[in-house]
């Protein structure tokens, strides 16, 4: 997981440009009436997310568009706004669009190597659609993550990390570990170790991110492959001593770079394993 700066948009502006690709004036009138209270959910939601409480915003009921949501404006209207007047290319607010889309090397934060390709709605818009084009609500992200982050209705239970709003522990304190499966060529089980000292609260978003996202078997074919290129890399050292040197150092790189990816625990791992620092690391032609 990587955080993220908070957005720097104007909620007031890129609602406002949204609007202005509505194309029926009565609507417009609607959406104008509500910038109001749009503005003050925003602040809530601001207000909510930095202490871990999103989930205390009322769920829409799935589907039923028609539904009332904001003042005369439906669900419909809303999720609309986004779909049809944001993400649409040429679209006034397309421009917000874009700039949200841009992430630290175009990888996803979630997982850490899927390329950014959507926003996902961090609320959903199926069930909050009040969110659908707020900055802070819209995180770039792959299409993996965004698929397995789903679109249910939030609890005290099923948080995960916000990009936007998580402590700084999650970046900082080690958590991700891997194991080596001895096998031919070897295997990488992932798995969380909560830090002493984390809340039950931090604790319990972490446990959820790494399963809601499936990050285990994700995690795992990724180390499939660099297992695979290390075989190479490894056979001109004549001794399991200097290829376990030769994997600490790296895994020592990779936990001061992002302490927590699927590379700094996989070399972590190998590093660890003796088995495969005395021959395990050969994979047959």
């Amino acid at each position: 997981m990587r955080r993220l700066p908070k957005p720097n948009l104007d909620v007031g502006a890129v609602y406002a440009s949204c609007v202005q690709g509505v194309p029926n004036a009565t609507a417009v009138t609607r959406f104008q009436a509500a910038a109001q209270d749009m503005e003050h959910l925003a602040g809530l939601y601001d207000s909510r997310a930095a202490v871990n409480e999103l989930h205390l915003f009322a769920a829409s009921k799935w589907g039923q568009p028609g539904q009332l949501t904001l003042g005369a404006l439906t669900k419909g209207d809303l999720t609309s706004l986004y779909t049809d007047y944001m993400v649409t290319r040429n679209a006034p607010a397309r421009l917000f669009y874009d700039r949200l889309l841009v992430a630290p090397l175009g990888k996803c934060p979630y997982c850490g190597f899927g390329h950014v390709s959507t926003l996902d709605h961090f609320l959903s818009k199926a069930r909050y659609p009040g969110f659908a084009v707020l900055p802070t609500n819209l995180v770039p992200c792959c299409g993996d993550c965004n698929h397995g982050k789903g679109a249910g209705v939030l609890t005290a239970n099923n948080q995960i990390p916000h990009p936007y709003y998580e402590a700084p522990a999650i970046e900082t304190d080690t958590w991700l570990f891997a194991s080596i499966e001895e096998t031919t060529p070897a295997r990488a089980q992932y798995s969380v170790l909560i830090p002493s000292g984390w809340s039950a609260a931090l604790a319990l978003r972490v446990q959820n991110y790494f399963r809601d996202l499936d990050l285990a078997a994700r995690f795992a074919v990724e180390a499939a492959s660099e297992i695979v290129s290390l075989s190479d890399l490894l056979a001109p050292l004549t001794n399991a001593e200097l290829i376990r040197q030769k994997l600490q150092q790296d895994a020592d790189i990779e936990r001061a770079r992002r302490t927590n990816t699927w590379k700094a625990a996989l070399y972590e791992a190998l590093a660890s394993s003796a088995w495969y620092c005395e021959g395990g690391w050969r994979v047959p032609c």
